[in-house]
């Protein structure tokens, strides 16, 4: 019964981390600046196709592959389940991120200013899982004596729509720096925190087990939609809130570029600095307490047997108090941080000895750190890169990152102009193709745009 209940949990964190390594400081692609306000921008304006501009979906579970379970080697899967109970760490977290551009454009001001503007959808899921909560979820309280805390169980999950307006300036020949305003409208936030306390089992004194909660303590907040009233919810319902029927907030985003030697550049930027005022359907709660019971006392009245469990009910209800809270609160957005060096060589020349891109080298290696800080969850990644300009209609890049999930992931990505068209694909986790049910953790980036260059 036990495996059948950790299988019921299995299923709810399969899916499927908001590092875009492959997409950061991609030269030409003008979605690196949603990623780094402040990088180098050649071309002189574009527009993305609607709702196909960027197209991202990511996600993974730090804990355990879906192959580790259900991969058909013979070995029984209780056994295997088990074995991967026994490989969870401390605490594991599982994550989701899904962007859909709906707007997406820029243009070039002067010589010096580059301006881009656009609106996209957003969703966020993170849940952080202590390695009791596994145990409890997979043995029960079987283990007397022995008290299961909740205190690192947190989750986070929002959904809203950011309009934003950007500029890249160019300062001088060796610096590049750029800022993004961003006016965020919340159609859902949910957040669980301040989560502290334990489960026990313990020898009792007037009976064999005395089940305890000791300090619990939990906070848990929403905004938009109503737990208790969800009837009028829809696909248009959530477009409206999206669309500054919601909670609104403001956000910034900050980069730079610096080129300290002729083909030596480093790159930095801090992306979502900002908050949202939860103001609209506002409902949170609050739980605090503590309860012993020591088994139930079956010598109640035979007359009146509810009086008994009524009895218990009221002492639960005084001892682990629940509030109802409907203030307002203000959640603030998960900060991204980027930073990166990287040495460029090798001019690209056609047939005639002449500069493919004047200006710019044809390869370029690297090395990127990431790193997302948040209420829930923080953690950093590292990424070796190589990029390169076959000509002046293909490009590509190649990481090899080491993150929470994997040591070993290997991603690629390409972008291709076809006259004004340019087209782009990005994805990691490429070692696990032949067997994506023993992958992590997928990232996937796509879209389509229409760029337009100076002629040279």
């Amino acid at each position: 019964m036990k495996n059948i209940s950790f299988l019921f949990f299995l299923a709810f964190l399969i899916g499927n981390g908001q590092n875009k390594q492959v997409l950061y400081d991609f030269a030409g692609l003008p979605q690196t600046l949603l990623v780094n306000p402040g990088a180098e921008v050649n071309n002189e304006f574009y527009f993305g196709l609607p709702l196909f501009s960027q197209i991202a979906v990511q996600g993974g579970f730090t804990g355990f592959s879906a192959y580790d379970i259900f991969a058909d080697d013979g070995t029984n899967i209780n056994l295997k389940i088990q074995k991967v109970v026994e490989g969870f760490g401390k605490s594991e977290f599982v994550e989701v991120n899904e962007q859909i551009e709906g707007l997406s454009g820029g243009l070039r001001l002067n010589e010096k200013n580059y301006l881009s503007f656009g609106y996209y959808q957003e969703f966020n899921f993170l849940t952080k899982i202590p390695r009791d909560v596994i145990d409890l979820i997979y043995e029960g309280n079987s283990e007397i004596n022995r008290p299961y805390s909740v205190r690192n169980l947190s989750s986070r999950a929002e959904m809203l729509g950011v309009f934003h307006l950007g500029i890249s300036r160019k300062i001088n020949n060796k610096w590049q720096a750029g800022a993004r305003a961003k006016l965020y409208s919340s159609a859902l936030n949910i957040s669980s925190k301040h989560t502290k306390g334990s489960l026990a089992t313990i020898d009792g004194t007037n009976n064999i087990y005395e089940q305890q909660l000791n300090n619990i303590k939990f906070l848990f907040q929403s905004s938009g939609v109503l737990i208790n009233d969800t009837d009028d919810l829809s696909p248009s319902y959530f477009a409206k809130k999206m669309l500054l029927g919601g909670n609104l907030g403001f956000g910034i985003d900050l980069g730079f570029t610096h080129q300290f030697k002729q083909q030596w550049t480093v790159s930095g930027s801090a992306i979502d600095l900002g908050f949202v005022y939860n103001t609209k359907n506002v409902e949170s709660y609050s739980l605090e307490g503590n309860f012993k019971v020591e088994g139930f006392d079956l010598n109640f009245d035979e007359g009146n047997p509810s009086d008994y469990w009524n009895n218990l009910k009221d002492r639960f209800n005084e001892e682990v108090v629940l509030d109802t809270i409907n203030s307002n609160y203000i959640s603030t957005r998960p900060l991204k941080l980027y930073g990166a060096v990287n040495y460029q060589f090798g001019k690209k020349l056609d047939d005639c000895r002449f500069e493919i891109r004047p200006g710019l080298y044809s390869n370029k290696v690297g090395f990127q750190l990431f790193s997302t800080v948040g209420s829930v969850h923080s953690y950093l990644a590292a990424t070796l890169f190589f990029e390169r300009w076959f000509n002046k209609y293909f490009q590509a890049k190649v990481t090899y990152t080491v993150d929470p999930y994997s040591f070993s992931n290997l991603g690629a990505g390409f972008s291709t102009q076809l006259g004004p068209i340019n087209l782009y694909l990005m994805a990691d986790n490429l070692l696990y193709l032949n067997n994506i049910y023993a992958v992590k953790s997928a990232n996937i980036l796509l879209g389509v745009n229409f760029i337009f260059y100076d002629k040279y």
